[in-house]
């Protein structure tokens, strides 16, 4: 078997185990603040349209009824800078003193890469949709109802969320949603989740199966929907060894930014389509689609292992 290694050191000099401990403590802190202020901005533009503070209390999940689409994503653009732009920021700047360039080996693109990048992802569409519905519905045990109540509410209620701030009427409106929950949130996540936990992880482990796999699920459960966590573990594996064979972090950017971006414009063209039920995609789709993503992740792996070997 290959080896693989990035060859990436976001340590700082420190121990590896050290420098790990330190990125998921501040991965969970920057999570929370960011959502803190996200919250703050949802009430000051809730109370600014007429919200009152007994209805805030009483009923906090109708604070999205007083908020415009554009104040919906103007907090969860808050949120997803303070997150993941500032957490990773923090600490290559001020802990590891590292410049931020140093999670990538490069910052060149190929563009027919590129290109089969966004292909790729496209395609594990139709592998993940599986998973997907599997996911979705899945039973617990019935000693465990209780903890599949709260899972099942908060499910609803952050689709319902989501609902909100995809909900376009303007191509303006979508404009700002694709640069919110695409752009932004391709670059930060990728960011923080491979460029700086991922890399910490693979230096203590020196294993980049075990980095990988942590860290996807660190990833799928930071998003606090167990009915989508597989589904979202497997992309964020994807994510991982696009960014450990290439060792360019442009390269699960572009990943994440098209995974997005495909679900964004989808929701504004064709809101009646709904890529996750595989019912709805004829079987010889589903076919294709899965035989170009493991042919995409053959060639893409390929092809920067005999460039390193080449280099050695």
């Amino acid at each position: 078997m290959t080896r693989i290694d990035t060859g990436i050191d976001v340590t700082g000099g420190r121990a590896p185990s050290s420098s790990f401990i330190i990125v998921l403590g501040l991965l969970f802190v920057g999570f929370f603040v960011g959502q803190f202020v996200g919250a703050i901005a949802s009430f000051i533009f809730a109370m600014a349209n007429g919200m009152g503070m007994d209805e805030m209390t009483k009923n906090p999940n109708a604070i999205y009824d007083y908020m415009g689409l554009g104040e919906v994503l103007t907090t969860q653009m808050l949120y997803t800078i303070v997150f993941t732009f500032v957490t990773p920021w923090f600490y290559l700047k001020l802990i590891a003193k590292q410049p931020l360039s140093s999670v990538s080996n490069e910052t060149k693109v190929d563009p027919i890469l590129a290109i089969a990048t966004v292909i790729g992802t496209f395609s594990f569409l139709f592998v993940n949709a599986y998973f997907i519905e599997w996911n979705a519905n899945f039973q617990f045990p019935e000693f465990m109802s209780g903890f599949e109540e709260w899972a099942r509410d908060l499910e609803e209620q952050l689709a319902a969320a989501t609902e909100k701030f995809t909900s376009f009427n303007s191509f303006g409106q979508f404009l700002f949603g694709f640069f919110v929950i695409a752009i932004l949130a391709g670059i930060g996540e990728e960011f923080l989740f491979r460029g700086v936990l991922q890399n910490s992880l693979h230096k203590w482990t020196k294993n980049s199966h075990v980095a990988i796999w942590i860290t996807a699920f660190i990833f799928a459960a930071i998003h606090m929907q167990f009915y989508g966590l597989v589904p979202r573990m497997l992309l964020g594996a994807v994510f991982g060894y696009l960014y450990v064979w290439s060792g360019n972090i442009w390269y699960p950017i572009i990943a994440h930014i098209a995974n997005n971006g495909i679900a964004v414009i989808m929701t504004y063209t064709m809101s009646d389509v709904n890529l996750d039920e595989t019912e709805a995609v004829p079987v010889i789709y589903q076919v294709i689609g899965v035989t170009v993503f493991i042919v995409f992740m053959f060639l893409f792996r390929n092809h920067y292992l005999r460039t390193k070997e080449s280099i050695e």
